[in-house]
């Protein structure tokens, strides 16, 4: 396996984790102290309906990345993206990414902070290796 599958992988597995832990917000499990600056859970815990559904679009924005990153990474081959595309895409992600770490270390959520804050941080530079340099 070559170090840019190795790199993509890594990031899908990233992705694969948030994607599960934005559809358990969604679905109404308590953990919303480690999300959204850990300042919109209800007294349960969960989150409100609005941000279910903000969960809910994130789970699906995150599948459609690891589909951009496997694809940019060679793992996955019949691809409906170009090689282009996925580039750009690896490239954008990596800028959201990183602007989302920022976010992320400065939450007031010590999960939020220090779980999110170091995936976060991977998925940038992840994200960066493939498509800026590898």
């Amino acid at each position: 396996m070559h170090v840019t599958e190795l790199v993509g992988l890594f990031a899908a597995l990233l992705l694969v984790a948030n994607t599960l832990f934005q559809l358990a917000l969604a679905a109404g499990v308590p953990w919303g102290n480690a999300a959204y600056g850990g300042k919109v859970a209800q007294e349960d815990g969960s989150l409100s309906t609005r941000y279910r559904i903000m969960s809910l679009v994130s789970a699906m924005f995150m599948g459609i990345l690891i589909l951009v990153i496997l694809s940019a990474s060679g793992i996955v081959t019949s691809s409906p993206l170009s090689t282009g595309v996925t580039v750009w895409a690896c490239r954008g992600a990596s800028m959201l990414f990183a602007l989302n770490t920022a976010g992320n270390l400065t939450s007031g959520s010590k999960v939020e902070r220090w779980v999110m804050g170091a995936a976060t941080t991977c998925l940038t530079v992840a994200f960066g290796l493939i498509g800026w340099v590898l």
